[in-house]
Formats: structure tokens, sequence, C-alpha cells
């Protein structure tokens, strides 16, 4: 290990919490420790009123089990999550039932996905006038949906809730407020949060027997850029079956997801949407730098060095897995992914590692890894709520209590200890949850009517990626007036 190796390791292990607010290459961080609860002499609760509840149920409404790697294990111990997860879960719920007389409950959803169930359900508490949920914790478009009409409280003036301390998320409260007020946040209790943020893993391996670059030393070196990935891949993507056909069976450079370069587009320090003094929402997109951006991901994309995993659909029961499978089998070098499927890359007998989205240039200060958030949890108290004051305490003792347990548990024990190989792997973690960036635009769907749509402002340029041509400028140009209508619109029905 060089020297520089060295400083680099203890630079992010002192400094692994810093959060950005902005990835753009200025110094704005803010502190999110890992394992910490608002430093070392924090004492649990004590920010909070001394309240008995004499056994009250706390119910929290959750997403259920339509999707398979994005059902909620945050709240309640569930079998479908790993036994290291659901002690934990089981260990913070003790401490806060304990400490403030509740028993924590929960509510899955039962629909399929995209059937809206949980806005439905919650909106229809609010005019029955019933109090069924005393919290939610909603996927974060549907977070913006019931915000968007009215649904929720706002957080941000509430009494209990202490959003300057470490285990709330300061990027994305920062990212996702509108005009000052924040009706959902995404803390430490909020894992699916942690599993929608995106990374490479590549196989080590392959690395090494093609005499490439250590990828972690690129990161280290801050040389991790996009035109190094592309480089790269090419130099070991190769038809390796001789049938003259290209297809999963084959050695590629880079398999990417459909969704991930909106994630190189954050990961070069490029937003969607910025916001004006008055913290609304506006469009960012427009300008030099975001053009040179988006060709160099087209580039990439359009190379025969990369493999589009979605592309292969017809072929697999699973394509995700088999896209894992063939980096295990030594016949890729680089997978773009969300962290929750690092559990899946630790079933196989590889070795790999984990890296951040590249950089666009090197002098770009930071690594910046999005969060995808249709997927990602958030917590939010509908109007319904029986006792908002109880909601609020009991909210906020889950998540600071979710720090030394749920969070630690995840993050050391599920990803760190079991399933990363090496000291670099762990750093390589800490620089990619130090520094998630979260979208505006992809909570509220802008531009279409649902955050699937090829045409809404965050799926755009996933759409153009791909397309064998770049119509960047025109392809915006196209919804820019749908998008620039639905913020109006979104502004004007503030309250």
């Amino acid at each position: 290990m060089t020297f520089k190796k060295v400083i680099a390791l203890l630079l992010v292990f002192v400094l692994a919490g810093a959060m950005l607010v902005s990835c753009n290459t200025d110094d704005s961080n803010s502190k999110d420790d890992i394992g910490e609860t608002s430093g070392s002499n924090f004492e649990l609760f004590s920010n909070l009123p001394e309240k008995n509840y004499g056994g009250t149920t706390f119910t929290v409404y959750v997403e259920g089990d339509a999707l398979d790697r994005y059902r909620s294990v945050e709240i309640c111990p569930n079998d479908s999550a790993p036994s290291v997860i659901s002690d934990a879960v089981a260990e913070r719920n003790a401490l806060v039932e304990q400490a403030f007389g509740v028993v924590i409950s929960e509510i899955r959803t039962t629909g399929a996905d995209g059937s809206g169930e949980m806005v439905t359900n919650v909106q229809n508490e609010i005019v029955a006038g019933t109090n069924t949920y005393d919290a939610v914790m909603a996927y974060l478009p549907n977070a913006g949906t019931l915000a968007a009409n009215g649904n929720l409280y706002e957080l941000q003036d509430m009494e209990y809730f202490h959003f300057d301390e470490p285990y709330w998320d300061s990027s994305a409260l920062e990212s996702l407020s509108v005009a000052g007020v924040n009706y959902f946040a995404v803390g430490d209790m909020n894992l699916l949060a942690y599993d929608c943020t995106h990374c490479i893993v590549f196989n080590k391996d392959v690395v090494a027997e093609n005499n490439l670059d250590n990828p972690y030393d690129l990161v280290y070196d801050g040389t991790w850029t996009f035109d190094k990935l592309l480089s790269m891949a090419k130099a070991i993507t190769k038809d390796s079956t001789g049938d003259g056909t290209m297809n999963l069976e084959d050695t590629w450079g880079f398999l990417i997801n459909s969704n991930y370069p909106n994630s190189m587009y954050f990961g070069s320090g490029e937003t969607l949407t910025t916001k004006d003094s008055d913290d609304l929402p506006t469009l960012a997109v427009k300008g030099n730098r975001q053009s040179s951006v988006f060709a160099k991901i087209f580039d990439i994309c359009s190379n025969d060095a990369v493999a589009r995993i979605e592309d292969y659909y017809s072929d697999y029961s699973d394509i995700y897995l088999q896209a894992t499978k063939t980096v295990a089998e030594k016949r890729a070098l680089f997978r773009s992914m969300a962290v929750v499927d690092i559990q899946e890359m630790g079933d196989f007998e590889c070795n790999f590692g984990i890296i951040p989205t590249p950089k666009y240039e090197e002098d770009q200060e930071n690594y910046c890894s999005y969060v995808s958030v249709v997927y990602a949890s958030s917590v939010c108290l509908p109007l319904s709520v029986r006792d908002v004051e109880m909601s609020s305490i009991i909210i906020e003792a889950l998540c600071q209590a979710s720090t030394n347990t749920v969070k630690t548990n995840y993050y050391d024990n599920m990803l760190k200890l079991r399933k990363l190989q090496d000291d670099d792997g762990e750093a390589m973690l800490d620089i990619i949850f130090g520094n998630r960036v979260y979208e505006l635009a992809a909570v509220y769907s802008w531009g279409a009517a649902s955050v699937y749509d090829a045409n809404s402002l965050v799926n755009f340029m996933n759409t153009v990626a791909f397309s064998g041509s770049n119509t960047f400028a025109s392809a915006f140009e196209a919804i820019e007036p749908t998008v620039k209508a639905d913020i109006e619109d979104f502004i004007n029905n503030l309250d």
C-alpha cells in the first residue's frame, strides 16, 4: 500500500460522514457520522420529553412485498430480512417501547407495484376522519404525491423533530424541501434510501488478470472518471463464445442499467433542478457543461464495450441476477447497480469490489452518488394522525435509536463485514453514502404523469443515452414547456 493510499484511507475514515448538500464543485459539506448518534456524548432520547403512552400501539404504514428487492424491513422484524437486520430492528423498537410506553406495529401495503395503494389509503383516511396510521414510511414519489395534494403535515417546525442532528439526512432535507418546508424526511431508519443509492461493482480478478489500473487507487487519487471507465471497459470486451454475436455469455467492459445514465449525470455534479433564493425549484439542465457531460455519457452508452442489461430481458428469468452472475464469472469488469444488489454479489464466489459513480473530470471535487428515489423510503405524518405530538416524538425516537442498532448493523455487519472483503471496500461505502444526491424532479415526476414515463424530466436522458443518436438538446427542448408548466403549477398549488 502506497503512502498516498494510506493517507487517503485515513482521511476517508476521519471524514467518512461528510454529507454533501450539493455535489457541485464547492466545499458545502454537512456531517453524517457513520455509527454515531449526535456525537460521542449524546444520550439517547435526551432531547425528547418524558412521556408514557400507557401501552398504546403505534402503527406505521409501510411499503410491502410487491417488490422483492425494495420491501420495507425498517419498522418491524421481517422474515424476508437478514436476521442481523431483524434483530437490530427488534432491539431498536424495544428501546423506544420501554422509554415511551408504546408498542411498535406496522401495516404493509399489499397491492402490486404502481397500484397507488398507499396514496389512496392515506387519502381515504383523511376524508373519512379515521386515524389508522400514526406515521407513514412512503416511497419518495408516493410521499411527493401526498405532499402535493396537501395530505401531509409540515415537519420542519415541529418541536420534537431535531433535523440538525446527524441521524437525519441533511442532504435529503435540504434537497427535497420546497419553500422552506419539509413534508417528508429521510434518516437512519430509512434503510431503503441506503439500498437505492447507486454505485459500481467490479471484479478484482479481471482487473489483475488484464493488468488494469486498480479502481480503488483511481478513486483515492481522484482520477476515477468517465473517460477512465470507458478506456478500461474497452480493454477487456470480446466475443468470448466466438459465435459472432454479443450477449451476456460474452465478456463485457461495463454492464449498465437503463436508469444509470441519470446517475452518471448526477455523478458529474450536475442536477436536473436547482432552487432559487426562496427555496423554489427551477430548471438546471441547459448549459455548456451540461451538454458536455451528457455527450460523454452518450459516448459510453453507445460504445460496443458497454451492454445495457435490460436489452437481454427475454433471454433470462431474472436479468439482473444474470448480470451479477456475469460479473462473478469474470465475464464483466464493471456493473452498475443499487447498493441493495451487493447482497446478491455476496452469494457468489467472486472477488469483487465497490466504487462510486465516476467523476466527469479529474478536477471535480467530489464523487456524487445518486439515490434513485423511486423505491427509497421516507417518513411523513398524514393529516389524519390521531396525535401529531406523539407521532413526532416516536418517529424522532425511532430515528435516533436506529443509528447504533439498525443502521450500524446494516452498514457494518451486513455490508462491510459480511459482503465486502477488504478495507478499501469499506472506505468506498463511506464515500458513496457520504455523498448522496436527491432530485426533486424524480419525486414529483415533472414533465410526465409518472416517474416511469420515458419523457419525464428525470428519464429523458436515460432514453436518449441508448437511442443511438445524441438528441440531448432537442429532447430537452421538446419536454421543457411541459416541465416548466408542471413546476409552475406545483409552486402555485403550495399553501
